[in-house]
Protein backbone atom coordinates (compact mmCIF):
# COMPACT_ATOMS: atom_id res chain seq x y z
CA UNK A 1 0.00 0.00 0.00
CA UNK A 2 1.00 3.69 -0.66
CA UNK A 3 -1.44 5.34 1.51
CA UNK A 4 -4.72 3.76 3.53
CA UNK A 5 -7.24 6.33 4.32
CA UNK A 6 -9.80 4.28 5.89
CA UNK A 7 -10.00 0.61 7.78
CA UNK A 8 -13.50 -0.27 9.26
CA UNK A 9 -13.20 -4.07 10.71
CA UNK A 10 -16.76 -6.15 9.84
CA UNK A 11 -16.96 -9.20 12.29
CA UNK A 12 -14.07 -10.87 14.14
CA UNK A 13 -13.43 -13.78 11.46
CA UNK A 14 -13.99 -11.48 8.56
CA UNK A 15 -12.10 -8.90 6.51
CA UNK A 16 -10.90 -5.67 7.29
CA UNK A 17 -11.59 -3.25 4.50
CA UNK A 18 -9.36 -0.76 3.63
CA UNK A 19 -9.86 2.49 1.51
CA UNK A 20 -6.84 2.85 0.45
CA UNK A 21 -4.17 3.60 -2.81
CA UNK A 22 -2.09 0.80 -4.12
CA UNK A 23 1.39 1.43 -4.92
CA UNK A 24 2.40 3.18 -7.79
CA UNK A 25 -1.10 4.27 -8.42
CA UNK A 26 -3.36 7.53 -7.38
CA UNK A 27 -7.04 6.36 -7.29
CA UNK A 28 -8.73 5.19 -3.69
CA UNK A 29 -9.97 1.81 -4.07
CA UNK A 30 -11.98 -0.31 -1.79
CA UNK A 31 -10.09 -3.59 -0.72
CA UNK A 32 -11.06 -6.29 1.70
CA UNK A 33 -8.43 -8.07 3.35
CA UNK A 34 -8.45 -11.54 5.19
CA UNK A 35 -6.76 -11.63 8.36
CA UNK A 36 -6.28 -15.00 8.25
CA UNK A 37 -4.68 -15.60 4.73
CA UNK A 38 -2.96 -12.33 4.49
CA UNK A 39 -4.56 -11.76 1.40
CA UNK A 40 -5.61 -8.92 -0.34
CA UNK A 41 -8.74 -8.24 -2.79
CA UNK A 42 -9.11 -5.25 -4.91
CA UNK A 43 -12.45 -4.26 -6.17
CA UNK A 44 -12.31 -3.20 -9.49
CA UNK A 45 -8.34 -3.67 -9.86
CA UNK A 46 -8.44 -2.52 -13.43
CA UNK A 47 -10.36 0.43 -13.23
CA UNK A 48 -8.00 3.99 -12.57
CA UNK A 49 -10.99 5.98 -13.06
CA UNK A 50 -13.33 5.39 -9.43
CA UNK A 51 -12.12 7.24 -6.57
CA UNK A 52 -13.37 5.47 -3.46
CA UNK A 53 -14.63 8.20 -0.79
CA UNK A 54 -16.79 7.48 2.17
CA UNK A 55 -17.19 3.99 3.91
CA UNK A 56 -19.27 1.92 6.65
CA UNK A 57 -20.00 -1.64 7.65
CA UNK A 58 -23.74 -2.67 8.39
CA UNK A 59 -23.57 -5.68 10.20
CA UNK A 60 -27.16 -6.24 10.07
CA UNK A 61 -26.92 -6.76 6.46
CA UNK A 62 -23.24 -7.97 6.25
CA UNK A 63 -22.20 -5.51 3.80
CA UNK A 64 -20.13 -2.88 2.98
CA UNK A 65 -21.68 0.50 1.56
CA UNK A 66 -19.22 2.56 -0.34
CA UNK A 67 -19.54 5.96 -2.17
CA UNK A 68 -17.60 6.51 -5.22
CA UNK A 69 -16.50 9.51 -7.90
CA UNK A 70 -14.94 9.57 -11.14
CA UNK A 71 -11.41 11.07 -11.63
CA UNK A 72 -11.84 12.37 -15.03
CA UNK A 73 -14.97 14.22 -14.26
CA UNK A 74 -14.01 15.56 -10.79
CA UNK A 75 -11.20 17.12 -12.50
CA UNK A 76 -13.28 18.56 -15.21
CA UNK A 77 -15.55 20.62 -12.32
CA UNK A 78 -12.16 21.39 -10.89
CA UNK A 79 -11.04 23.31 -14.43
CA UNK A 80 -14.86 24.70 -14.90
CA UNK A 81 -14.12 26.24 -11.31
CA UNK A 82 -10.88 27.52 -12.12
CA UNK A 83 -11.70 29.38 -15.24
CA UNK A 84 -14.59 31.09 -13.84
CA UNK A 85 -12.67 31.39 -10.52
CA UNK A 86 -15.55 29.78 -8.50
CA UNK A 87 -15.78 27.01 -6.14
CA UNK A 88 -15.49 23.41 -7.73
CA UNK A 89 -18.78 21.32 -8.10
CA UNK A 90 -18.62 18.28 -6.63
CA UNK A 91 -18.43 14.89 -9.54
CA UNK A 92 -21.64 12.81 -9.16
CA UNK A 93 -21.24 10.19 -6.10
CA UNK A 94 -22.78 6.54 -6.29
CA UNK A 95 -23.11 4.72 -3.36
CA UNK A 96 -22.81 1.00 -3.53
CA UNK A 97 -23.31 -2.06 -1.71
CA UNK A 98 -21.05 -4.76 -1.30
CA UNK A 99 -21.47 -8.06 0.29
CA UNK A 100 -18.76 -8.86 2.28
CA UNK A 101 -18.98 -12.74 1.36
CA UNK A 102 -19.81 -12.89 -1.84
CA UNK A 103 -18.54 -9.29 -2.53
CA UNK A 104 -21.62 -9.48 -5.17
CA UNK A 105 -22.55 -5.72 -5.94
CA UNK A 106 -25.79 -3.57 -5.56
CA UNK A 107 -26.45 0.23 -6.69
CA UNK A 108 -27.85 1.71 -4.00
CA UNK A 109 -28.41 5.64 -5.38
CA UNK A 110 -26.49 8.50 -7.49
CA UNK A 111 -26.38 11.78 -6.31
CA UNK A 112 -26.04 14.59 -9.03
CA UNK A 113 -23.17 16.77 -8.33
CA UNK A 114 -23.50 16.20 -4.61
CA UNK A 115 -20.31 14.74 -2.63
CA UNK A 116 -21.05 12.12 0.29
CA UNK A 117 -18.42 13.85 2.83
CA UNK A 118 -19.00 10.70 5.11
CA UNK A 119 -21.92 8.38 6.00
CA UNK A 120 -23.18 5.62 9.16
CA UNK A 121 -25.52 2.86 8.83
CA UNK A 122 -28.08 1.00 11.00
CA UNK A 123 -30.73 -1.76 10.22
CA UNK A 124 -32.16 -1.09 6.82
CA UNK A 125 -31.19 2.73 6.75
CA UNK A 126 -27.97 4.86 5.39
CA UNK A 127 -27.33 8.41 7.12
CA UNK A 128 -25.33 10.50 4.51
CA UNK A 129 -23.49 13.55 5.09
CA UNK A 130 -23.32 15.54 1.69
CA UNK A 131 -22.12 18.55 0.02
CA UNK A 132 -22.84 20.45 -3.02
CA UNK A 133 -19.45 22.09 -3.34
CA UNK A 134 -15.95 20.41 -2.55
CA UNK A 135 -14.91 22.89 -0.31
CA UNK A 136 -16.81 25.87 1.85
CA UNK A 137 -20.06 24.52 1.64
CA UNK A 138 -22.94 24.23 4.14
CA UNK A 139 -23.71 20.42 5.13
CA UNK A 140 -27.14 18.59 5.20
CA UNK A 141 -28.16 15.48 6.50
CA UNK A 142 -30.25 12.25 4.28
CA UNK A 143 -31.44 8.72 5.53
CA UNK A 144 -31.42 6.55 2.41
CA UNK A 145 -33.62 3.45 2.53
CA UNK A 146 -31.14 0.23 1.85
CA UNK A 147 -33.55 -1.84 -0.03
CA UNK A 148 -35.05 0.83 -2.73
CA UNK A 149 -32.78 3.77 -2.44
CA UNK A 150 -35.31 6.38 -0.99
CA UNK A 151 -33.75 9.46 0.15
CA UNK A 152 -35.29 11.84 2.52
CA UNK A 153 -33.64 14.61 3.78
CA UNK A 154 -33.37 15.54 7.38
CA UNK A 155 -32.31 18.98 9.73
CA UNK A 156 -29.44 17.93 12.59
CA UNK A 157 -28.47 20.75 15.04
CA UNK A 158 -25.36 20.97 14.01
CA UNK A 159 -22.76 21.51 11.25
CA UNK A 160 -20.00 19.01 10.58
CA UNK A 161 -19.23 17.33 8.09
CA UNK A 162 -17.58 13.86 9.58
CA UNK A 163 -18.18 11.46 12.95
CA UNK A 164 -21.75 11.55 12.85
CA UNK A 165 -22.57 8.02 13.78
CA UNK A 166 -26.18 6.62 13.51
CA UNK A 167 -27.21 4.77 16.77
CA UNK A 168 -27.90 0.76 16.67
CA UNK A 169 -31.32 1.29 16.70
CA UNK A 170 -31.59 3.72 14.23
CA UNK A 171 -33.20 6.34 16.49
CA UNK A 172 -30.81 8.98 16.25
CA UNK A 173 -27.21 9.75 15.55
CA UNK A 174 -23.98 10.02 17.97
CA UNK A 175 -21.73 13.30 16.98
CA UNK A 176 -19.60 15.13 17.47
CA UNK A 177 -20.20 19.01 17.72
CA UNK A 178 -21.64 21.98 19.45
CA UNK A 179 -24.42 22.55 21.37
CA UNK A 180 -25.14 25.69 18.90
CA UNK A 181 -25.02 26.37 14.95
CA UNK A 182 -24.04 29.97 15.28
CA UNK A 183 -20.90 28.81 17.40
CA UNK A 184 -19.06 25.80 16.70
CA UNK A 185 -16.96 25.74 19.99
CA UNK A 186 -19.37 26.07 22.10
CA UNK A 187 -19.97 22.88 24.21
CA UNK A 188 -17.95 21.51 22.37
CA UNK A 189 -18.63 17.38 22.49
CA UNK A 190 -20.10 14.57 21.71
CA UNK A 191 -23.85 14.45 22.02
CA UNK A 192 -26.62 11.99 21.07
CA UNK A 193 -29.80 13.68 19.08
CA UNK A 194 -32.93 11.86 18.96
CA UNK A 195 -34.79 11.94 15.75
CA UNK A 196 -38.31 11.60 17.25
CA UNK A 197 -37.52 14.38 20.53
CA UNK A 198 -35.12 16.43 18.99
CA UNK A 199 -33.47 16.67 21.68
CA UNK A 200 -29.53 16.93 22.02
CA UNK A 201 -28.10 14.94 24.83
CA UNK A 202 -24.20 15.18 26.04
CA UNK A 203 -22.61 12.45 26.13
CA UNK A 204 -18.96 13.35 26.87
CA UNK A 205 -17.78 17.31 26.90
CA UNK A 206 -14.86 18.12 27.06
CA UNK A 207 -13.80 20.82 29.59
CA UNK A 208 -10.10 21.53 28.12
CA UNK A 209 -8.48 20.83 25.47
CA UNK A 210 -10.03 19.53 21.99
CA UNK A 211 -11.52 16.35 20.58
CA UNK A 212 -10.68 15.71 17.28
CA UNK A 213 -12.38 12.53 16.82
CA UNK A 214 -14.22 9.96 17.87
CA UNK A 215 -15.79 6.14 16.86
CA UNK A 216 -18.89 4.60 17.93
CA UNK A 217 -18.38 1.02 18.56
CA UNK A 218 -21.37 -1.38 19.20
CA UNK A 219 -21.47 -4.77 20.83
Amino acid sequence: MFAINDIVPTTPDGPLVLVAVKKGERILKTMFYNKETRTMQVMHDENQDEHTWSITYNPAKKAIYNSQYSDKEQRREFDIASKKDTNSRPADNKLTEINCITKQERLIITLKKEKISSMSSSNDKLLLVTTNLTNHSKPEYSLVDIATGKRTKIKLPILTRQFVYMSPDGKGVYYLGSASEKNEEEGRGVYYYDFTSKIQTPIFIQEEGFINNFMLLNK
